[in-house]
Formats: C-alpha cells, sequence, structure tokens
C-alpha cells in the first residue's frame, strides 16, 4: 500500500498568523508533514465571514489561543516557541517584539530556531511598520498598472488573494530551505519575507524593461496592452468566443508546423504563411479565426486542435473545473469531511499540493479548528501540560477557547446552487442552508 510522502514530519511548526498570506505557506508545510500549531488572538475569532478561505488554509492545522497581553500568555508562548523548529508570524514586525517574541529574542532563547517574519513591505525600510494586506501589496509592487495605459484608473485582479497565495509559498519555500541548511550545519536562520517584493520578482521582466527605457513603455508594452492575449513570438496567440453564453477557448501557435495544422480547419489560411507575416495580419486571423471558433463548442475545439498538434485549451470556469475529467484523474479537489455539518453539508472538496510523488499518497486534510480548540492536545503534546491546568489558564482568560460557529443558521444564500453542489460531491442529504 502506498504511503503518505511526509518529507517534513517530525518537524514543529508554531505560527502566529491571521488570514491570509502566512496561512497558505503553513498550510503547504502541513501538507508536507509538519506539526503546525496555529497560536490565534482571542480578540480575531470573529472568521464566520471567512469560512470558504479561512477553513482552506487552517486545515490539519491544530489551534491554540493565548492572550499574549499577559505575563502568563507570554511565558506559554515561549515555552511553545522552545519546543519548535520554526516560529512564523505575519504581523507588522513591531507587534510580537513588543511582547519579547521578536526573531531576535527568539533566536537568543534558541540560536537554532528558524524565524520568519512574513509583512506587507518587510525591513528595514520607511514602510516596515505600514499594515499591508493583499491589495495594499499588489500596489506597491506594480502589478495593477500593468494592464491599464497611462491615465487610465489601476484596477485589482479579481483573485482576492493573489499577492497572499504566492507570498505564502515563498515562505514555504525559504522555510524548507532553512530546514535544509540546518539539517547541513545545525544553524538557525531569521527570514524577512516582503509579500510586496514577491510580486515585484513576478513582474521583473516590466522591472528591467521600465530601467533600460527611462520608465518609457517600449513598442512591444504598448502592443501589448492593446492586446493582452498575444505574444511577441508567437502568432497568432489568444483567446476565441466559441458557441454558447460566455465561453472561450486559448489557442496558441507556438511553429509553423503549428500553423499548418491550424490551416487544415481553415481553408482561408495560408499555410506557409511566417511568423513574421502572421504577426502583421494578426488583426484579420483573429477574426477568421474566431469565427470558426464561434460556431463550435470550447471542447470539441480544443480536442481537435489538440490531435493535431495545436496548444489549445478551452477556458474553464469553477464549475467546468470541479467535474474536469483531468481534475477527475488526478484527484485535483480532496473532500473534507466534517464532524458538524457545515453550512449543511457533511463535506467540502479543497485542492491540496498541485503536485505529488509518483507513488506515495498526498496527506489528507481534517477540518478546520476554531480559535482555541486545540489548547488542551497541544499543551499536553508540547509541553506536557495536564488538563487541570490548562483548565485553569482558560478559567483566568489566559488561553482562550471560542463556541463553534453555527454556520448552519446562516440565511440561504442568493447563490446556493444544488445541482453544482451535487457536482462537486457535496453531501446534499443533509442540506439546510
Amino acid at each position: 500500500m502506498a504511503q503518505v510522502f511526509k518529507p517534513l514530519e517530525g518537524i514543529r511548526v508554531l505560527s502566529f498568523e491571521t488570514a491570509f498570506a502566512l496561512p497558505a505557506g503553513t498550510r503547504a508545510l502541513h501538507d508536507l508533514g509538519a506539526d503546525v500549531v496555529r497560536v490565534a488572538s482571542p480578540a480575531g475569532n470573529a472568521f464566520g465571514r471567512y469560512v470558504s478561505i479561512t477553513d482552506g488554509v487552517f486545515h490539519g492545522k491544530s489551534c491554540v489561543s493565548i492572550d499574549l497581553t499577559l505575563e502568563r500568555g507570554r511565558a506559554i508562548a515561549r515555552d511553545l516557541a522552545r519546543e519548535a523548529d520554526v516560529v512564523c508570524n505575519n504581523f507588522r514586525p513591531s507587534v510580537l517584539e513588543k511582547y519579547g517574541l521578536g526573531a531576535n529574542a527568539l533566536r537568543q532563547m534558541k540560536p537554532e530556531l528558524i524565524v520568519l517574519q512574513l509583512s506587507g513591505y518587510g525591513t528595514p525600510g520607511p514602510w516596515s511598520n505600514y499594515p499591508a494586506y493583499g491589495p495594499s501589496t499588489e500596489a506597491a509592487g506594480g502589478l495593477f498598472k500593468l494592464m491599464v495605459e497611462k491615465e487610465e484608473r489601476p484596477f485589482r485582479f479579481q483573485t482576492g488573494v493573489f499577492s497572499d497565495q504566492l507570498s505564502g509559498r515563498h515562505a514555504a519555500f525559504a522555510i524548507t530551505s532553512a530546514l535544509l541548511k540546518r539539517h547541513a550545519t545545525g544553524e538557525g536562520a531569521t527570514i524577512d519575507l516582503s509579500m510586496t517584493e514577491c510580486i515585484t520578482h513576478l513582474i521583473g521582466e516590466e522591472v528591467v524593461a521600465a530601467s533600460l527605457n527611462d520608465g518609457q513603455l517600449t513598442e512591444w508594452q504598448q502592443e501589448r496592452r492593446r492586446h493582452p492575449n498575444r505574444d511577441r513570438r508567437h502568432a497568432p496567440q489568444g483567446i476565441y468566443r466559441c458557441r454558447g453564453d460566455d465561453e472561450w477557448v486559448s489557442i496558441s501557435i507556438t511553429s509553423d508546423d503549428a500553423w499548418r495544422a491550424l490551416c487544415t480547419f481553415l481553408d482561408d489560411f495560408d499555410p506557409d504563411l511566417a511568423v513574421e507575416a502572421r504577426r502583421a495580419s494578426h488583426d484579420a486571423i483573429d477574426r477568421q479565426l474566431s469565427a470558426w471558433t464561434s460556431e463550435q463548442d470550447k471542447d470539441t475545439v480544443m480536442a481537435r486542435l489538440q490531435a493535431s498538434g495545436v496548444a489549445a485549451t478551452a477556458v474553464r470556469t469553477v464549475r467546468d473545473s470541479a467535474n474536469d475529467p483531468q481534475f477527475l484523474a488526478r484527484q485535483t479537489l480532496q473532500m473534507v469531511q466534517h464532524k458538524e455539518p457545515l453550512l449543511g453539508y457533511d463535506a467540502h472538496p479543497h485542492p491540496p499540493l498541485p503536485w505529488r510523488i509518483l507513488g506515495r499518497l498526498r496527506r489528507r486534510f481534517t477540518d478546520f479548528r476554531r480559535t482555541g480548540q486545540d489548547n488542551p492536545a497541544v499543551l499536553k503534546r508540547w509541553l506536557g501540560l495536564r488538563r487541570r491546568e490548562i483548565s485553569r489558564l482558560e478559567t483566568d482568560g489566559v488561553l482562550y477557547r471560542s463556541d463553534a460557529l453555527d454556520m448552519n443558521a446562516r440565511q440561504p444564500s442568493s447563490h446556493h446552487d444544488p445541482r453544482f453542489a451535487e457536482i462537486v460531491g457535496l453531501a446534499s442529504g443533509r442540506e439546510t442552508a
């Protein structure tokens, strides 16, 4: 029987985290086998409105809640840090420093510790202690201005979590790299990660081009803003409408052979047309190509072109992807079972890591843990505290434990779709909302 791939098994991660960036990174560490404990503030327990997000990035982690404004709470946090391999947070750098839990204090206490500080702008710098969320760091990193002309209003890519997920993955990469170094040398590390720099790193080509052209757009950049789906090397390339309501297919001709293959479907095209001529005639080719694709189903177009060696993909909606044969074959969604129905369902789908080790299983998720739910289990497992001691700490307000969220009491959503719920495999028999 295949074993679960858990290369970080035995590694303990203590994470002072709030949605969304760092939780995305430590969720990846959990998926790789680490024992991840998130420390939630007693004041920050109102995550009901974020359930669709936070139950995803918090899956599998244990949750304790400590009042760091109390010295007894800070003492417990220090004791947990002594037992950890990694301590990380995604607050402003000054937040944990004022409680004596900054990187310098922790590394002095335990030199072999790996400490990661994830913040909006990183340290040092004049913006170091500015508060930040995904939209502000995407703006600061230069992303918002990429797709608009001069004087046009910048706009945000409508993902909601673009910067957060990107910086979270960088956090996981940095931590695993530091763990590998420590395994070889015994040395700990202090890691400072800027969400803004993650964005700028992503658009490095644009930054270099600006530095070479005195901040002015090159001819190609101007062309790409007019036609953002085109490529400077390949032609034609674009997103083409298909039959149906808001249905599309992506096509990219990356060689003369691919062009000749495309021409077998379209009589009006010259199969000997070189790429330079195709770029010059891109508008006319797009019109003819769109006329052909608009009369066909997007999956049919994709299958026919792919069979001929043309890079083509149907533009998937979330509804498509949930029931896509490729997704199903790769087990792209994993059902998370709930001990208590959540929004009326016994389970919900969530995506695991997008890669796998052949012959090994990916670690399965466990349900979202509410604030402080694992105080007894973690403090016994990590510190050896007895239940009586833990109960006293909760009574004294040093530890906090929230009640379960009553998600089934919510009003039915106007977007609720029982048919789609059935497609993704939700247990609709117990549906209440």
